[in-house]
């Protein structure tokens, strides 16, 4: 199989680029139907440390925990709201006052243990819009939710250690056992562990 000789990239007629085909959105065991978008945030914010007399930055920090957040858009469809369509009685975002979790099954790599299992915990509506056009006759409604945590798992464990060496180009991944913990939800976060500032690969 050729490979760009610059970059690594495999040249072949295997397709080796995901497909939002191969994406299973769940709520407890109810498969979420006629989504049109499904956009994942994450963000964690950082402060550079500055020094009187040095012309440059000390330390670059991350000043808050990571926060979590969903949008996606929604063709009304089976006779369901956005909210029912998410396995909640309710249609109104007043309403919820219970938390539930979303659960992505990505078989990009494969079905069963091969899959990547994306796990939102906790997760709370906090908007809701619904758009109606003269122009387009099809309802569609979309919604911002923020999750309270995120884990990502292929068969049980995280998905560093079933990844190989970098997938097909065999780049080196630089693992640490902090962040694998992390990446899998047995813990919240990476910072609060005993070794940061020895840390280093």
């Amino acid at each position: 199989m050729p490979t760009y000789p610059k970059t690594g990239s495999i040249l072949d007629s295997t397709t080796r680029t995901a497909l939002s085909t191969q994406i299973l959105i769940l709520v407890g065991q109810e498969a979420v139907g006629a989504v049109q978008q499904f956009s994942e945030s994450q963000q964690r914010s950082a402060r550079r440390v500055f020094e009187i007399g040095t012309d440059g930055t000390v330390e670059i920090v991350p000043e808050s925990p990571a926060t979590f957040s969903l949008r996606v858009d929604r063709i009304v469809y089976d006779g369901l709201s956005v909210t029912e369509a998410f396995s909640r009685g309710f249609r109104n975002i007043q309403a919820q006052r219970i938390p539930f979790d979303i659960v992505v099954i990505d078989q990009y790599t494969g079905t069963d243990d091969d899959a990547v299992i994306t796990t939102y915990e906790n997760c709370w509506f906090t908007s809701i819009e619904k758009t109606y056009n003269a122009d387009n006759f099809i309802i569609t409604e979309n919604v911002s939710i923020e999750v309270e945590n995120i884990r990502t798992l292929r068969g049980g464990e995280a998905v560093a250690l079933s990844q190989g060496v970098g997938g097909s180009r065999q780049i080196p991944l630089q693992r640490d056992e902090v962040e694998l913990m992390a990446d899998s939800g047995v813990r919240r976060g990476s910072l609060d562990f005993p070794g940061l500032i020895s840390a280093s690969f």
